[in-house]
């Protein structure tokens, strides 16, 4: 069988498996006979990509049915949603019977094919053997965090953001090769100029291509010229076109948080960067005026840096309390968090460290230009990585390729054979990927993803009935509003958007109603229409596992106003009782209630 053969075999059983693997979460997306989102802002997006493509309202990038009453621009770009909603519309065409979210849910469970084709290239062109990229391919195939991007039902844009990593990366290595043809030289900067506008941080791609042309700027080995320019057209020109649509752009927006002149204004300053390397040869005189030059470009975006770090950091209001935004290091601190970190990373996590050291070595000592790039990339995909749990998309694929390529490089150099390579590589991961095994591939999963969602989401139906007869605006914690949203055509004030100056003031102002009591509260929210009332914590761990948590425990852990909505004994009459959720067992209250307030 020729190589290209048995990489395609490789490719489609690895696929295949993957693909196994991520319908078990069938159990959160197919639930009472239909198809719902997996994960709290696949609702969001789903709601988002239906609407654009078989609702009244269209395809929207400012909403002014969250966060009312002010409305918000979306911190998602154009490009994800719409052309889910296009295919969605294609979809449809071809079969008017399907369910929309039937198909929605199966998109991220069919591009396995392409994000699993892009692993299997990049095997390949790092010179990975076809044994050792089988046992990569198999590896992220069975790796738990390929499965939470990929579910069924998780339609979140996490895992278009793999595919742009895998992209760069292989582009990258085109380019920085001794092949390199002209169109990898426009394949390259057309990936890094789209990326923004399917997920705004991804301009920070660009960051390990302007590292890996200042190492070797630094050697006095730069491309030839032409390469250059050609290269700083197509990003900039990229990146233009897919700005161009952007409302936000229209706007004269200049914010990372959406997409806009800050995006145009990131891909020129790598542009001057990239071209000040390739026109100015290293020397004393340069490096002083790269200095003043870097300086007189930051300046402008000094204040949207500040922000993007507190981001990274979760110290933005409420962000550190959201589990995609821990760092896998931070997680491991809390109660069973080893457990938990090494059923989704597997205990190839301990090597993320050795990875860095390693590549950041090879990446200094390296003279070979895709050897230089690959080992900047893995160096810095690893580092994000570990920052949050969510980042994990930059990293979690050099977990395996990087750590295997270590590997081959070491066995072939003390003489071991292949079959005795492959063979202790398939050890280390059978041995490193029982947490995963054990815990999470075939474990069970709540619908939607969530426990609070799964316990509550038999109100949404009354609650929809309600805002159809009569919509308004729904007051609720932060965590429910974009269900609310998916099921309903009522508006909310918060959900978990938490990113912008104005979400953080409208938490604020959210938490400070929540601290009223009933008649107060009528009088300082009177635009506020259904209140969607939720108990935190109804359960909590014990010497013998979880167990019900007392009522004075329960009150003292949740908003007054929603403790008072929940356990006092009359309300004011303006309180209409929707629906309500009962707590079955000894406590006998209403864990979760919608309340209609008429005025």
């Amino acid at each position: 069988m020729k190589p290209s053969t048995t990489y395609i075999v490789l490719w489609l059983v690895a696929s295949a498996i993957a693909m196994f693997l991520a319908l078990q979460l069938n159990s959160a997306a197919f639930v009472d006979g239909q198809y719902i989102p997996a994960g709290n802002d696949s609702f969001y997006h789903a709601r988002r990509i239906i609407d654009a493509a078989i609702g009244e309202r269209g395809f929207y990038q400012f909403d002014d049915m969250i966060h009312v009453p002010e409305g918000s621009w979306l911190n998602w770009p154009w490009a994800y949603d719409y052309l889910a909603a296009m295919a969605l519309t294609f979809a449809l065409w071809l079969r008017p019977t399907l369910e929309p979210m039937a198909f929605l849910a199966h998109v991220p469970v069919a591009w396995l094919l392409v994000n699993m084709g892009l692993l299997s290239l990049i095997a390949r062109k790092i010179a990975l053997s076809i044994e050792m990229s089988a046992v990569a391919l198999l590896g992220f195939a069975l790796l738990p965090l390929t499965q939470t991007l990929h579910g069924v039902g998780v339609i979140d844009h996490h895992f278009i953001e793999l595919t742009f990593v895998l992209a760069t990366l292989w582009s990258g290595l085109n380019f920085f090769s001794a092949q390199c043809r002209p169109k990898d030289v426009v394949i390259l900067g057309v990936i890094l100029g789209i990326a923004p506008a399917f997920h705004n941080g991804l301009f920070i791609l660009q960051i390990p291509v302007l590292i890996c042309f200042l190492a070797h700027w630094l050697r006095g080995q730069m491309p030839e010229t032409r390469k250059l320019y050609l290269l700083t057209a197509a990003l900039f020109g990229s990146t233009l076109l897919v700005v161009l649509p952007s409302a936000a752009f229209r706007d004269m927006q200049f914010e990372f948080w959406t997409l806009s002149w800050f995006h145009l204004y990131i891909a020129g300053c790598s542009a001057v960067g990239i071209l000040f390397f390739g026109l100015r040869e290293f020397g004393r005189l340069s490096v002083g005026m790269l200095l003043g030059l870097g300086v007189a470009l930051v300046v402008p975006i000094i204040a949207k840096v500040m922000i993007g770090a507190a981001f990274l950091g979760g110290d933005l209001i409420l962000l550190n309390e959201i589990l995609e935004v821990k760092s896998p290091f931070a997680r491991i601190r809390e109660p069973d968090g080893l457990v938990w970190v090494t059923s989704y990373y597997s205990w190839m996590i301990v090597l993320a460290p050795v990875l860095i050291v390693v590549y950041a070595r090879q990446a200094w000592l390296e003279s070979n230009s895709d050897k230089i790039f690959f080992s900047v990339f893995v160096v810095f995909g690893v580092a994000l990585m570990l920052v949050q749990y969510r980042l994990n998309p930059f990293g979690a694929w050099a977990l395996l390729l990087a750590t295997l390529l270590i590997v081959q490089d070491a066995g072939e150099k003390n003489g071991f054979s292949k079959l005795a390579i492959t063979a202790g590589s398939l050890l280390v991961i059978a041995v490193a990927f029982q947490p995963p095994l054990k815990n999470r591939l075939f474990a069970a999963y709540p619908p939607g993803l969530s426990r609070d969602y799964a316990a509550t989401r038999i109100l949404f139906s009354s609650m929809a009935e309600s805002c159809a007869k009569d919509g308004g605006t729904a007051l609720s914690y932060n965590d429910d509003g974009h269900y609310i949203r998916y099921h309903t055509d009522c508006s909310v004030m918060t959900n978990n958007f938490l990113l912008t100056p104005q979400h953080e003031r409208l938490i604020l102002e959210a938490d400070a109603l929540l601290q009223l009591d009933p008649e107060q509260f009528l009088l300082a929210a009177p635009n506020v229409d259904y209140i969607f009332v939720r108990m935190y914590e109804i359960f909590e761990a014990g010497p013998n596992g979880m167990q019900a948590t007392p009522i004075p425990s329960l009150v003292g852990r949740n908003a007054p106003l929603f403790v008072a909505l929940t356990f006092a004994d009359e309300l004011p009459q303006e309180y209409q009782l929707i629906d309500e959720v009962r707590v079955q067992d000894e406590r006998d209250f209403a864990y979760a209630r919608v309340f209609k307030i008429n005025r």
